[in-house]
């Protein structure tokens, strides 16, 4: 259906004519063919404008709910695109900000983990490109697994993701960020056979507070994990007014 469109598309207003004169054509042409056919039914066939519209206006009518059914697919997975990452499938940046900002306004309580893949780079550099890109899968794959139905999970950066609990205290986030520190396993090609390499993460958390901005409380869950990295790498730092900002 693509290529039929290309060709289709008229790229200037000659090809826009030319087309229209097709259709045209192609329309008489049916027009003749019926008639030719039905020139020897008596005239007061009463099924006679029924089966016209069917011969001549059916395919046309066809061809256009064709295109119609095509844009809204298209428009469908444009709008997908839009709004998700395209390695991992979470939620982009945008996205996760919109989606984490109306479900701060729906429920007062909640808490918002950011995480950071310990020693991404070295994966990259050790292993290639698809390794670390079958790593931040399986990251993604692990925080989905974790988190509820109305919790929201996002890609934010290159090896850096946000989850935005809701209706968490933040001793609840600190379990489960807990959990989320401990080493993620995953193969480093797609024909491997054995999940031989791992990677932990590093949690930077902070509670929701209603008084903030969204913008604001990832720049404290930012400082909380700049100290869970300084600290030594897969852990979980709750943010406090103590932690210095860097």
């Amino acid at each position: 259906m693509e290529k039929l469109m290309r060709i289709l598309e008229p790229h200037s207003a000659i090809a826009l004519f030319g087309r229209f004169a097709v259709a045209v054509g192609l329309i008489t042409v049916a027009n003749y063919i019926f008639a030719r056919f039905q020139s020897a039914i008596i005239i007061d066939d009463r099924f006679y404008h029924l089966k016209h519209a069917i011969f001549v206006g059916g395919p046309f009518a066809l061809f256009a709910l064709s295109i119609m059914m095509f844009q809204v697919r298209l428009q469908r997975k444009l709008s997908l695109l839009s709004r998700k990452d395209g390695l991992t499938g979470l939620n982009n940046r945008r996205t996760f900000l919109e989606c984490a900002d109306r479900r701060r306004e729906d429920r007062n309580t909640g808490a918002l983990l950011l995480l950071d893949a310990d020693h991404f780079k070295r994966i990259n550099d050790a292993h290639g490109h698809q390794a670390g890109d079958i790593c931040l899968q399986s990251i993604s794959e692990t925080l989905q697994r974790s988190v509820r139905q109305d919790d929201v999970v996002g890609r934010i950066g290159g090896e850096e993701f946000a989850i935005f609990l809701c209706n968490a205290s933040i001793q609840q986030a600190q379990i489960i960020g807990e959990r989320l520190t401990k080493p993620i396993a995953f193969h480093p090609t797609d024909h491997s056979t054995e999940a031989n390499l791992s990677v932990t993460l590093s949690v930077g958390a902070v509670e929701n507070r209603p008084d903030l901005s969204l913008s604001a409380l990832l720049a404290q869950a930012d400082q909380a994990l700049y100290r869970a990295k300084a600290d030594g790498r897969a852990r979980i730092v709750v943010w406090n007014d103590q932690l210095v900002v860097h």
